[in-house]
């Protein structure tokens, strides 16, 4: 059977410590590490991010469409974004995410009766 790509299988015969803790596969830690590592001024491409994301670029192109990305720019002919652009974008949308979450029970007990 082949691997969750963020969680690998926990078997039952794994008696080890931390017993029924799924490990968390390296490819996932480095996706991770790899933009969280680099400094926020750093210039990456499109290819690169869909090489840090284990994507095609075209779901790099999809992604930005739907919002999931913030819009590139384009240098000596490529779509490119700083890290700290990329890491801003995400936190506004969790910031955000947050905020909708927040409305929805608000408006929830507002209903309740």
């Amino acid at each position: 059977m082949k691997n969750d790509p963020v969680i690998t299988r926990v078997d039952e015969n794994d008696n080890k410590a931390g017993e029924g803790i799924p490990d968390v596969s390296t490819e996932s830690i480095g996706i991770i590490r790899e933009l969280g590592d680099l400094p926020p001024g750093a210039i990456i491409s499109e290819s690169k991010l869909a090489e840090i994301f284990h994507r095609c670029p075209t779901s790099i192109k999809r992604a930005v469409r739907r919002g999931e990305l913030p819009p590139s720019t384009r240098l000596f002919g490529q779509s490119v974004w700083t890290v700290e652009c990329i890491l801003k974008h995400l936190q506004d949308r969790l910031t955000g995410a947050k905020k909708e979450v927040e409305q929805a029970a608000k408006r929830f007990l507002e209903l309740r009766p």
